[in-house]
């Protein structure tokens, strides 16, 4: 008997940002267990597309794709996202009233619901879906909705986000978190329906069959340490630099060796920055943009040692996908995020240094043990068991949740 299941989800391939990219990775083991029908987005002039994402997921999906048209014009889509957080206290309104229209379409014969936020219109469309139909169904939460302290909410809107994710605590059969410190702040939030009993902490995955990239290795004495990510807001590469600035007094010779490779969007804010330690420091900064999925995985495994960098926190509450795709690629990682979290924790659980953005000297002196020691680190690297993160186990996982929800 054929499975069905709808998943809600406004992020997904093409789309390229990392919400999609997890759909995209998810989707390929989940349509091998259920027909899948995904409620999504259309064309999203916010971000590139990559088609291999679409290639990833694969072609068993039946996309529902729902439009919400934008402006083209980077300026006007700032004035239209200000024009609709003063028209509408829930994210993306357009798009959801088109969506609302599609789920009247669908003959509510699922076995199971699945949403995946953010955005947080993603499960409120999966409530409706609820109410309407009554299907059990798995909410999964990548970040905070109404709670995450890097983008407080206000007014209105904080008002009418606090009774939608209400209402998605309540009344989502099981819960899905990255982090464990993600979960016990929703189990704080709402002490009395039972988070914890309801809930799975369930990390992000990397699909194994996907990285391709040369044995990394010293070219020309040069040392190739990459940050695959945005830079933006809080998260800044300044840690970064200070650390390298304090190590050249020391190590000149280390510095002197090394590439740093930024592969992402990098905040205008940022430019001088990076561009001064080009010059200061006598290092070679290269700066090579947004790339397609595949093709960050490519330059992960190719590099010699990688980054996770993180916007300053006492606890880190957020798992970043990025993190697990460097554990598929088998390299050295340095941690410039807060000790207390899950992805400082999970570093340090495989040897790797965890510095706080605010400990320079930490910073420095690790990179003085990775830069002179890579080799050995390298080999630790290789020897790193990481099975419980490839996408087969982690969707399997899911998969466990979704039958159980079923009853």
């Amino acid at each position: 008997m054929t499975k069905k299941m709808l998943m809600v989800s406004y992020y997904a391939p093409p789309i390229l940002n990392a919400e999609s990219i997890l759909v995209a990775k998810t989707l390929k083991f989940l349509s091998q267990e259920y027909d899948v029908d995904l409620l999504t987005v259309g064309d999203e002039s916010d971000f590139k597309d990559d088609p291999f994402l679409l290639e990833e997921m694969g072609g068993k999906v039946n996309a529902i794709r729902v439009a919400n048209p934008k402006p083209t014009s980077r300026v006007m889509r700032k004035v239209y996202r200000e024009a609709m957080a003063r028209l509408s206290a829930i994210d993306n309104p357009l798009w959801l009233r088109g969506a609302r229209k599609a789920l009247q379409k669908l003959d509510g014969d699922y076995e199971v619901l699945y949403s995946r936020s953010q955005p947080g219109a993603s499960h409120v469309l999966a409530l409706e879906a609820k109410k309407r139909w009554g299907s059990p169904w798995v909410a999964q939460f990548s970040d905070p909705w109404g709670h995450n302290p890097y983008h407080p909410l206000h007014g209105k809107t904080k008002e009418a986000v606090a009774e939608y994710e209400r209402q998605v605590i309540e009344l989502a059969d099981h819960l899905i978190f990255p982090t464990l410190e993600m979960r016990d702040l929703y189990a704080g939030v709402y002490p009395h329906v039972g988070v914890v009993e309801r809930s799975t902490v369930l990390p992000h995955h990397f699909d194994a069959q996907l990285y391709r990239g040369e044995e990394s290795g010293q070219r020309d004495g040069k040392i190739v340490m990459s940050y695959i990510g945005d830079f933006y807001g809080l998260r800044s590469p300044a840690p970064l630099i200070k650390g390298l600035t304090l190590l050249k007094e020391k190590r000149p010779d280390l510095v002197a060796r090394l590439e740093l490779q930024v592969v992402g969007n990098v905040e205008r804010s940022f430019h001088p920055l990076l561009e001064e330690a080009e010059r200061q420091l006598g290092l070679r900064v290269n700066r090579v943009g947004q790339v397609p999925f595949r093709r960050s995985l490519e330059l992960m495994a190719d590099s010699d040692l990688l980054l996770l960098v993180d916007a300053p926190s006492d606890v880190n509450l957020f798992l970043s996908s990025k993190l697990i795709d460097y554990l598929g690629a088998y390299r050295p990682v340095l941690g410039i995020t807060s000790t207390k979290g899950t992805a400082g924790r999970l570093l340090q659980d495989y040897g790797w240094q965890v510095h706080h953005p605010d400990d320079v000297p930490g910073i420095a002196a690790a990179l003085e043990t990775y830069l002179s020691e890579l080799p050995q680190l390298q080999e630790q690297a290789r020897q790193m068991e990481i099975d419980c993160f490839r996408s087969e186990s982690v969707v399997g996982e899911l998969v466990r949740i979704c039958e159980q929800v079923k009853g």
